[in-house]
C-alpha cells in the first residue's frame, strides 16, 4: 500500500476521520429513530421465536418494555448502519490504495456485507429458535417458561451480533492471504488449532451453557474456515491472488 497523498497533513486526515465518524454516528442515530418509529412491527418479528416457545411475553420491571424497545431500535439501527460504516471506512483508506488494491478491497466489502447479514439471519432464523427449543426442553412437563422480554432480547442481540462478526472470518482470512501476512499453507497447518479455537469462540459468544448450541456455532466456524481455504486454494492456482497482491 502507498502512503496517503501529500496534499494533506496528519491533522487534516485526523479531521477527516473525525468527520466520517460523526457521519456514521449520525446515520446510526437516524436509522435507530426510523427503527423506533416502526417499533411495534419490528418487535412482533423479533419476538416470534419466543412466542413459539412461550405463551405470553412477560416483564418484571415497569421500565422493561421501554428499554426493550430501545434495545431493539438500537440493534436494528446498527444493522441498517453497517453498510454505511464499511463504506465510510473504504472511502477514508481509498487514497492510500493502488488501483488493483482498490478493486480487490471492493470485493472484500461486498463479501463482508453478504456475510454480515448472512450471520445475522443464521442467528435469528436458526440458532435462536433452536437454542430456545433445546433449553426449554429440559424443563418440559415440570416447569413453565417465563422468560422476560429483556432477558430474551439480550440473548437475541448477543447471538445476532456475535454470529454477524463470526461470519467475517472468511473475509479476514482472504485479506491475510492476499496481503501476504499469512499463506494458505499456514492456514492448512493450523487447522487443528482452528477447530479448538472455534469451540472456545462458540463458548464465549453463546450466552447459554448448552453444549448443542455451542457445537452448532463451532461447526459453522469450522465450515466457514474450510470453505474459505478451498476457495483460496482454487483462486491461488489460477494466480488471481498473485496478480491482486496487496503489497
Amino acid at each position: 500500500m502507498k502512503k496517503f497523498p501529500d496534499d494533506g497533513s496528519f491533522l487534516d486526515h485526523l479531521e477527516e476521520l473525525r468527520q466520517r465518524i460523526l457521519l456514521v454516528l449520525l446515520w446510526f442515530a437516524i436509522a435507530s429513530c426510523i427503527s423506533y418509529a416502526f417499533k411495534n412491527q419490528i418487535l412482533r418479528i423479533v419476538l416470534e421465536p419466543l412466542v413459539k416457545s412461550q405463551e405470553k411475553i412477560v416483564f418484571i420491571s415497569p421500565v422493561e418494555p421501554f428499554f426493550s424497545i430501545i434495545k431493539i431500535s438500537l440493534l436494528t439501527g446498527f444493522l441498517l448502519s453497517f453498510p454505511f460504516l464499511v463504506y465510510q471506512t473504504y472511502v477514508f483508506v481509498k487514497p492510500a490504495l493502488e488501483s488493483k488494491q482498490s478493486k480487490i478491497i471492493t470485493w472484500f466489502i461486498i463479501s463482508s456485507q453478504f456475510l454480515f447479514y448472512g450471520g445475522a439471519a443464521f442467528a435469528f432464523f436458526l440458532i435462536v429458535p433452536a437454542g430456545l427449543r433445546i433449553l426449554f426442553s429440559f424443563g418440559a412437563g415440570m416447569m413453565h417458561p417465563m422468560i422476560t422480554v429483556s432477558h430474551y432480547l439480550s440473548f437475541l442481540i448477543w447471538m445476532v451480533l456475535g454470529l454477524s462478526i463470526v461470519f467475517q472470518v472468511p473475509v479476514i482470512m482472504a485479506f491475510l492471504v492476499v496481503s501476504n501476512i499469512m499463506s494458505i499453507e499456514t492456514l492448512i497447518k493450523t487447522r487443528k488449532l482452528v477447530i479448538v479455537g472455534s469451540f472456545i469462540v462458540a463458548a464465549i459468544i453463546t450466552p447459554t451453557t448448552d453444549i448443542i448450541t455451542q457445537t452448532i456455532i463451532a461447526g459453522v466456524l469450522i465450515i466457514l474456515y474450510e470453505i474459505t481455504v478451498i476457495i483460496l486454494r482454487v483462486t491461488y492456482k489460477r494466480k488471481s491472488l498473485k496478480e491482486l497482491n496487496l503489497d
